[in-house]
């Protein structure tokens, strides 16, 4: 089996892995029961589409990433602009998947 051929910058893939990495940390954390994404659904007992309540927690970390863009230095010490990019990448997957979902769910 050969090994596929990716174009573009290395550092590229490596970040893949290491998202998928934080991910995956992440997930053992939050997430309960067998649904990897359940904590994200949490919000629907308040109405709210988990895919919309994921797109509130980007909102917080685009604020976050403005904030530290303009020079304000980060309390928690692995929450810099490049930890909260990363996050902001994960969330954007998952907004993905739940979108699937509810596009296989509603049939188109």
């Amino acid at each position: 089996m050969t090994k596929p051929v990716y174009h573009g910058h290395q550092r590229f893939y490596e970040l893949i892995e290491e998202v998928q990495e934080l991910h995956s940390r992440k997930n053992a954390d939050y997430a309960k029961g067998t649904d990897p994404l359940s904590n994200f659904r949490a919000c629907t007992a308040f109405g709210i589409p988990a895919w919309k309540g994921v797109l509130v927690r980007m909102s917080d970390k685009w604020s976050r990433i403005i904030e530290l863009a303009n020079g304000k230095k980060p309390e928690v010490s692995d929450e810099g602009i490049m930890d909260t990019l990363k996050d902001l990448s994960v969330y954007s997957l998952l907004t993905i998947i739940l979108l699937e979902e509810l596009e296989h769910d509603s049939g188109d």
